[in-house]
Protein backbone atom coordinates (compact mmCIF):
# COMPACT_ATOMS: atom_id res chain seq x y z
CA UNK A 1 0.00 0.00 0.00
CA UNK A 2 1.23 3.57 -0.77
CA UNK A 3 1.81 5.81 1.64
CA UNK A 4 1.58 9.77 1.04
CA UNK A 5 4.39 11.60 2.51
CA UNK A 6 2.37 13.71 5.13
CA UNK A 7 0.83 10.50 6.48
CA UNK A 8 4.45 9.11 6.45
CA UNK A 9 5.42 12.38 8.72
CA UNK A 10 2.81 10.86 10.88
CA UNK A 11 3.81 7.93 11.44
CA UNK A 12 7.41 8.57 12.22
CA UNK A 13 6.01 10.11 15.48
CA UNK A 14 4.85 6.42 16.26
CA UNK A 15 7.15 5.75 18.97
CA UNK A 16 9.30 3.15 16.92
CA UNK A 17 9.17 0.03 18.93
CA UNK A 18 5.11 -0.35 18.11
CA UNK A 19 5.66 1.76 14.67
CA UNK A 20 5.32 -1.58 12.73
CA UNK A 21 2.45 -2.73 14.39
CA UNK A 22 0.25 0.89 14.11
CA UNK A 23 1.53 0.59 10.17
CA UNK A 24 0.05 -2.37 9.86
CA UNK A 25 -3.38 -1.72 11.58
CA UNK A 26 -3.08 1.91 10.03
CA UNK A 27 -2.86 -0.29 6.35
CA UNK A 28 -5.76 -2.89 7.38
CA UNK A 29 -8.15 0.39 8.32
CA UNK A 30 -7.42 2.02 5.01
CA UNK A 31 -7.87 -1.17 3.02
CA UNK A 32 -11.44 -2.32 4.73
CA UNK A 33 -12.64 1.55 3.89
CA UNK A 34 -11.41 0.57 -0.60
CA UNK A 35 -8.71 2.62 -0.53
CA UNK A 36 -5.56 1.72 -1.24
CA UNK A 37 -3.29 5.25 -0.37
CA UNK A 38 -2.46 5.68 3.07
CA UNK A 39 -3.31 10.05 3.02
CA UNK A 40 -3.25 12.48 5.91
CA UNK A 41 -6.83 12.51 6.28
CA UNK A 42 -7.17 8.80 6.44
CA UNK A 43 -4.31 8.40 9.19
CA UNK A 44 -6.54 10.88 11.24
CA UNK A 45 -8.95 8.41 10.72
CA UNK A 46 -7.45 5.48 11.77
CA UNK A 47 -5.52 7.44 14.28
CA UNK A 48 -9.09 8.27 16.40
CA UNK A 49 -10.94 4.86 15.62
CA UNK A 50 -7.80 2.60 17.07
CA UNK A 51 -7.86 4.82 19.74
CA UNK A 52 -11.71 4.11 20.55
CA UNK A 53 -11.00 0.30 19.54
CA UNK A 54 -8.16 -0.24 22.04
CA UNK A 55 -9.94 1.52 24.79
CA UNK A 56 -12.79 -0.58 24.59
CA UNK A 57 -13.24 -3.93 26.55
CA UNK A 58 -15.69 -7.36 26.37
CA UNK A 59 -15.83 -7.97 29.96
CA UNK A 60 -16.83 -6.32 32.65
CA UNK A 61 -14.75 -8.23 35.35
CA UNK A 62 -10.91 -9.29 35.09
CA UNK A 63 -9.29 -12.23 37.39
CA UNK A 64 -5.47 -12.42 37.41
CA UNK A 65 -2.94 -14.59 39.32
CA UNK A 66 1.07 -14.53 39.59
CA UNK A 67 3.72 -17.16 39.15
CA UNK A 68 3.72 -18.55 42.56
CA UNK A 69 1.15 -21.60 40.97
CA UNK A 70 3.83 -22.25 38.67
CA UNK A 71 6.50 -23.36 41.20
CA UNK A 72 7.74 -19.51 42.58
CA UNK A 73 9.82 -21.31 45.91
CA UNK A 74 8.12 -18.02 47.73
CA UNK A 75 4.36 -19.37 47.26
CA UNK A 76 2.67 -19.81 49.93
CA UNK A 77 -0.75 -20.75 48.52
CA UNK A 78 -1.71 -22.73 45.32
CA UNK A 79 -5.07 -21.18 44.24
CA UNK A 80 -5.40 -22.47 40.39
CA UNK A 81 -9.22 -23.76 41.41
CA UNK A 82 -9.62 -20.49 43.45
CA UNK A 83 -9.44 -18.31 40.40
CA UNK A 84 -11.40 -20.47 38.32
CA UNK A 85 -14.11 -20.01 41.35
CA UNK A 86 -13.76 -16.71 41.36
CA UNK A 87 -13.91 -15.85 37.75
CA UNK A 88 -17.42 -18.51 37.43
CA UNK A 89 -18.58 -16.50 40.32
CA UNK A 90 -17.92 -12.81 38.69
CA UNK A 91 -19.57 -14.22 35.46
CA UNK A 92 -23.09 -15.86 37.54
CA UNK A 93 -23.09 -12.19 38.69
CA UNK A 94 -23.21 -10.98 34.85
CA UNK A 95 -21.17 -7.77 35.73
CA UNK A 96 -20.44 -7.49 32.30
CA UNK A 97 -24.19 -6.70 31.24
CA UNK A 98 -24.13 -4.85 34.78
CA UNK A 99 -21.80 -2.11 34.37
CA UNK A 100 -22.63 -1.74 30.38
CA UNK A 101 -26.10 -0.38 31.97
CA UNK A 102 -24.15 1.67 34.57
CA UNK A 103 -21.57 3.30 32.16
CA UNK A 104 -24.41 3.94 29.56
CA UNK A 105 -22.84 2.29 26.82
CA UNK A 106 -19.48 0.64 25.85
CA UNK A 107 -16.75 -0.48 28.65
CA UNK A 108 -13.48 0.71 29.23
CA UNK A 109 -10.40 -0.63 30.84
CA UNK A 110 -11.27 2.00 34.13
CA UNK A 111 -15.17 0.19 34.37
CA UNK A 112 -13.60 -3.43 34.41
CA UNK A 113 -14.49 -4.96 38.24
CA UNK A 114 -10.48 -6.57 39.03
CA UNK A 115 -9.61 -9.26 41.41
CA UNK A 116 -6.32 -10.14 41.32
CA UNK A 117 -4.34 -12.64 42.98
CA UNK A 118 -0.92 -13.12 44.99
CA UNK A 119 0.82 -16.23 46.20
CA UNK A 120 3.11 -14.79 48.78
CA UNK A 121 3.24 -11.14 50.79
CA UNK A 122 6.28 -10.04 47.82
CA UNK A 123 2.60 -9.23 45.81
CA UNK A 124 4.23 -9.48 42.44
CA UNK A 125 1.05 -9.46 40.60
CA UNK A 126 0.19 -5.71 41.80
CA UNK A 127 -2.70 -6.60 43.60
CA UNK A 128 -2.57 -3.55 45.67
CA UNK A 129 -3.99 -1.27 42.97
CA UNK A 130 -7.00 -3.34 42.68
CA UNK A 131 -10.25 -3.72 43.59
CA UNK A 132 -10.53 -6.90 45.21
CA UNK A 133 -6.83 -8.30 46.20
CA UNK A 134 -5.20 -11.67 47.90
CA UNK A 135 -2.20 -12.37 49.04
CA UNK A 136 -1.05 -15.79 50.05
CA UNK A 137 -0.40 -15.67 54.06
CA UNK A 138 1.22 -17.54 56.61
CA UNK A 139 -0.12 -18.20 60.04
CA UNK A 140 3.49 -19.01 62.23
CA UNK A 141 3.78 -21.14 65.30
CA UNK A 142 6.42 -21.34 67.67
CA UNK A 143 7.85 -24.40 69.51
CA UNK A 144 10.50 -23.15 71.69
CA UNK A 145 11.24 -26.65 72.88
CA UNK A 146 12.63 -27.74 69.56
CA UNK A 147 15.16 -24.58 69.20
CA UNK A 148 18.63 -24.72 68.73
CA UNK A 149 19.39 -21.14 69.12
CA UNK A 150 21.56 -21.64 65.32
CA UNK A 151 20.30 -18.01 64.65
CA UNK A 152 18.86 -18.79 61.11
CA UNK A 153 15.26 -17.12 61.72
CA UNK A 154 16.71 -14.29 62.63
CA UNK A 155 19.14 -14.38 59.44
CA UNK A 156 16.20 -15.48 57.39
CA UNK A 157 13.65 -12.65 57.78
CA UNK A 158 14.00 -9.04 56.02
CA UNK A 159 11.62 -7.05 58.22
CA UNK A 160 13.90 -8.07 61.43
CA UNK A 161 10.46 -9.46 62.62
CA UNK A 162 12.36 -12.61 64.43
CA UNK A 163 13.74 -12.39 67.49
CA UNK A 164 16.05 -14.99 69.17
CA UNK A 165 15.58 -15.06 72.77
CA UNK A 166 17.21 -16.96 75.72
CA UNK A 167 13.28 -18.31 75.37
CA UNK A 168 13.84 -19.29 72.25
CA UNK A 169 12.40 -17.13 69.00
CA UNK A 170 9.83 -14.62 69.24
CA UNK A 171 7.90 -12.92 66.18
CA UNK A 172 6.95 -8.95 66.40
CA UNK A 173 3.55 -9.24 64.82
CA UNK A 174 4.04 -5.31 63.91
CA UNK A 175 6.73 -5.71 61.06
CA UNK A 176 6.00 -9.47 60.13
CA UNK A 177 4.23 -9.45 56.95
CA UNK A 178 3.61 -13.79 57.15
CA UNK A 179 5.78 -14.82 54.47
CA UNK A 180 7.00 -18.02 55.85
CA UNK A 181 10.58 -17.54 55.17
CA UNK A 182 11.54 -17.98 58.90
CA UNK A 183 9.45 -21.18 59.37
CA UNK A 184 10.96 -22.49 56.23
CA UNK A 185 14.62 -21.48 57.04
CA UNK A 186 14.03 -23.08 61.12
CA UNK A 187 16.17 -26.55 60.43
CA UNK A 188 14.40 -28.06 63.87
CA UNK A 189 11.05 -26.82 63.22
CA UNK A 190 10.45 -24.43 66.82
CA UNK A 191 9.00 -22.05 63.99
CA UNK A 192 6.72 -23.73 61.84
CA UNK A 193 3.92 -22.82 59.62
CA UNK A 194 0.40 -23.77 61.32
CA UNK A 195 -1.78 -22.99 58.37
CA UNK A 196 -2.04 -20.91 55.13
CA UNK A 197 -4.47 -18.62 53.79
CA UNK A 198 -5.26 -15.46 51.95
CA UNK A 199 -4.79 -11.66 53.24
CA UNK A 200 -7.88 -9.95 51.67
CA UNK A 201 -7.96 -6.04 50.82
CA UNK A 202 -10.21 -4.06 49.15
CA UNK A 203 -10.77 -0.49 47.18
CA UNK A 204 -6.97 -0.58 45.15
CA UNK A 205 -7.25 1.74 41.70
CA UNK A 206 -4.80 4.26 39.37
CA UNK A 207 -6.77 6.20 37.39
CA UNK A 208 -6.87 10.69 38.66
CA UNK A 209 -7.22 9.80 42.12
CA UNK A 210 -5.30 6.63 43.16
CA UNK A 211 -5.54 4.82 46.35
CA UNK A 212 -3.89 1.55 47.80
CA UNK A 213 -6.23 -1.25 48.55
CA UNK A 214 -6.70 -1.93 52.25
CA UNK A 215 -7.38 -4.73 54.53
CA UNK A 216 -10.65 -6.15 55.71
CA UNK A 217 -9.54 -9.65 56.52
CA UNK A 218 -5.78 -10.21 57.53
CA UNK A 219 -6.36 -14.13 57.05
CA UNK A 220 -8.91 -15.98 55.25
CA UNK A 221 -9.37 -19.48 54.18
CA UNK A 222 -10.61 -20.17 50.60
CA UNK A 223 -14.25 -21.10 51.41
CA UNK A 224 -14.18 -17.16 53.69
CA UNK A 225 -12.31 -15.65 50.45
CA UNK A 226 -15.65 -16.24 48.06
CA UNK A 227 -18.06 -16.01 50.69
CA UNK A 228 -16.78 -12.46 51.39
CA UNK A 229 -15.93 -12.01 47.42
CA UNK A 230 -19.90 -12.47 47.18
CA UNK A 231 -20.76 -9.49 49.73
CA UNK A 232 -18.18 -7.30 48.27
CA UNK A 233 -20.18 -7.24 44.89
CA UNK A 234 -23.35 -7.26 46.40
CA UNK A 235 -22.28 -4.15 47.59
CA UNK A 236 -20.78 -2.91 45.01
CA UNK A 237 -23.74 -3.44 42.70
CA UNK A 238 -25.42 -1.89 45.31
CA UNK A 239 -23.90 1.95 45.43
CA UNK A 240 -21.99 1.48 41.79
CA UNK A 241 -23.85 4.54 40.34
CA UNK A 242 -21.53 5.13 36.47
CA UNK A 243 -19.72 2.07 36.18
CA UNK A 244 -17.14 3.88 38.98
CA UNK A 245 -14.39 1.40 40.63
CA UNK A 246 -14.89 0.08 43.87
CA UNK A 247 -12.17 2.56 45.25
CA UNK A 248 -14.24 5.43 44.57
CA UNK A 249 -17.71 4.29 46.20
CA UNK A 250 -15.54 3.60 48.96
CA UNK A 251 -14.47 7.39 49.33
CA UNK A 252 -17.74 8.72 48.74
CA UNK A 253 -19.35 6.78 51.80
CA UNK A 254 -16.35 6.00 53.54
CA UNK A 255 -14.32 3.53 54.02
CA UNK A 256 -15.05 2.43 57.85
CA UNK A 257 -18.46 2.43 56.91
CA UNK A 258 -18.46 0.52 53.65
CA UNK A 259 -16.11 -2.29 55.01
CA UNK A 260 -18.70 -2.79 57.97
CA UNK A 261 -21.19 -2.76 55.77
CA UNK A 262 -19.85 -5.73 53.65
CA UNK A 263 -18.91 -7.36 56.87
CA UNK A 264 -22.25 -7.35 58.69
Amino acid sequence: MRWEKEAEALLKKVPFFVRGRVKKKVEEFVRQRGKDVVTREEMLLAKKALREQSSQVAEGFVVEGCFGGAGCPNALTSSLKLLEKIEALLAREDLTRFLQKKAGGPLKHHHQFRVALSECPNACSQVQIRDVALIGQAEIGIDPSRCSFCGECEKACEEEAVSLTAEGPQIDSGKCVACGVCARSCPEGALFIRRTGYRVLLGGKLGRHPSLAREIVPLASEEEALSLLKKVVKFYKTHNQKGERLGAIFERLGWEKSFEEILK
